[in-house]
């Protein structure tokens, strides 16, 4: 596959998939062993009993981007931990951004950098994950 046929390819993974439908998430941008990705949060929808974006949601997000971007270079992969740090939340209805990077690619894991920010371009989440390599995409070669 050309990068153009793996950024589709990815599109329509991720387009099918019901539980990005009911989060909100699209992906916006893909490159390789990186993917940009948005969520229409609702605080009514996505909100916490404090009427701002619950938590759990926006690491969705994160946890969804980090997967992506590991799916980026042909890597199934698995949530094997993560570091979350809460900066800010909205209690608006808005688009929140999800940047995720890999920085680390081994045999078994990978180490991966995501940043969430409003729609201001003020860093709300920053998050570091490290996923295990359950298999892989042979349709994606890991440089492209």
């Amino acid at each position: 596959m050309n990068a153009q046929e793996i950024k589709e390819w990815m599109y329509h993974k991720f387009e099918e998939n019901a539980f990005m439908k009911l989060a909100d998430i699209s992906i916006l941008e893909v490159t390789c062993g990186a993917c940009k990705m948005a969520m229409d949060v609702d605080p009514k929808k996505h909100g916490n009993r404090y009427g701002v974006v619950h938590g759990g949601a926006l690491f969705t997000l994160a946890d969804t981007a980090m997967g992506a971007a590991c799916y980026s270079i042909g890597a199934k992969v698995v949530t094997l931990s993560s570091s979350v740090n809460f900066i800010r939340n909205t209690a608006e209805k808005c688009r929140v951004i999800a940047t995720a990077t890999l920085i680390h690619v081994g045999h078994s894991t990978i180490v991966c950098r995501v940043d969430i920010e409003g729609p201001d371009g003020r860093k709300m989440v920053d998050v570091t994950g490290t996923m295990f390599v359950v298999g892989h995409f042979d349709e994606i070669p890991q440089k492209w």
